[in-house]
């Protein structure tokens, strides 16, 4: 009886959960000239490792000038770069 009454009090969670991974926006690959409308830089996902130097992939994820969610991937170099003299 307590496993059907948690089951029911789960089950909506578990479909909200899938709805909002459903409703990410797709991921554009930039590329040079590629027309960028950013209005505003929610986050940016990219490894760290301060004792390396490479190029990696970020990721970006902005809201547009109409309020839409937008990501685009990109190459950069990594903070390793940045920090050595």
């Amino acid at each position: 009886m307590i496993d059907m009454k948690l089951s029911y009090l789960v089950l909506p969670f578990c479909c909200v959960a899938s709805l909002t991974l459903a409703a990410e926006p797709p991921v554009q690959q930039y590329h040079y000239g590629l027309p960028l409308d950013i209005a505003k830089v929610i986050s940016i996902d990219a490894p760290y490792d301060p004792y390396v130097c490479e190029v990696i992939d970020a990721k970006m994820t902005y809201l547009n000038s109409t309020g839409e969610t937008k990501v685009v991937a990109y190459r950069k170099l990594s903070a390793g770069c940045l920090l050595k003299t």
